[in-house]
């Protein structure tokens, strides 16, 4: 089936390396879609893009792209009473990072690039649960299992530059205002640190750690890997009246911009409303 999204990957820091995803044409009926991202052999759903509104094309903003590797974008197209339409076909890109990128899931607005330190990510435990049971009259035992886990109990050091970044990454974890899961999207360009590329860590005890002459600041924290925060979920980024503010009438946002698409995905207007 047609319908290939286009991709535009975007590495600044506004507010972190994303890629956009536009469907400027679906299959005739579509009322929604969902998104999904396929990259080193892992299919998510894109965060946004769940029972996305798609009459007249749809786009979403994918702020957890692995970083250099291909990543492949479709949707699937659903009718207005829930029937699926089937897939489009797919779009493949590669955001091409050299740094690693942390942010919080739910508001990729608190995002800082950072350095994992060599002394962290070198011991790793995917753990396999199980016992072993002897049967009567037998030599050996047999195991007894599930399937393996994620990464389990695993240390990872983050280094920032400034503390207005350290004041960025302790948000992630909520403050006395707002609540966030303690789950933080980490995302590594490899092969080093030995830790996946799109890595979703669950950490519950944070250390923040100033030292040194220079007072650099390491968060220091013991994490398991987990499954990311529903997709469903998001707090938006760019919001209509941050477009509004950018410009002093109506007229002039109007001939800013080619088309509503172009409008909808200019991060840099993001936040201008306060």
């Amino acid at each position: 089936m047609p319908f290939a999204p286009a991709l535009t990957a975007s590495t600044d820091a506004s507010p972190c390396p994303r890629v956009l995803v536009v469907f400027s044409s679906l299959a005739a009926g579509t009322q929604t879609i969902n998104v999904y991202r396929t990259a080193e052999g892992r299919q998510f759903r894109v965060r946004g893009g769940v029972n996305l509104f798609a009459v007249g094309g749809a786009q979403v903003m994918d702020f957890e792209c692995p970083f250099g590797v291909p990543a492949a974008y479709q949707a699937e197209q659903f009718d207005s009473n829930g029937a699926s339409l089937g897939f489009t076909d797919t779009a493949t890109v590669t955001l091409s990072v050299t740094r690693s990128w942390i942010h919080q899931p739910l508001s990729p607005a608190l995002a800082v690039t950072g350095k994992v330190t060599m002394d962290s990510a070198n011991d790793f435990v995917r753990p396999a649960p199980g016992s072993t049971e002897w049967p009567e009259g037998a030599t050996v035992g047999r195991l007894i299992s599930g399937r393996r886990r994620g990464l389990s109990g695993t240390q990872l050091n983050i280094k920032l530059a400034s503390t207005s970044d350290s004041d960025t990454f302790a948000k992630m974890f909520g403050d006395y205002t707002t609540d966030f899961p303690s789950v933080l999207c980490i995302r590594t360009p490899g092969p080093a640190p030995r830790i996946p590329r799109l890595l979703f860590a669950a950490c519950t005890s944070p250390h923040e750690v100033v030292a040194g002459i220079n007072r650099l600041i390491v968060w220091q924290m013991t994490v398991d890997e987990v499954a990311p925060p529903a997709p469903g979920l998001i707090l938006p980024l760019l919001r209509r009246k941050d477009i509004d503010a950018a410009f002093a009438t109506r007229a002039a946002r109007a001939a800013a911009y080619a088309t509503r698409g172009a409008r909808d995905a200019d991060y840099t207007k993001a936040g201008l409303a306060g």
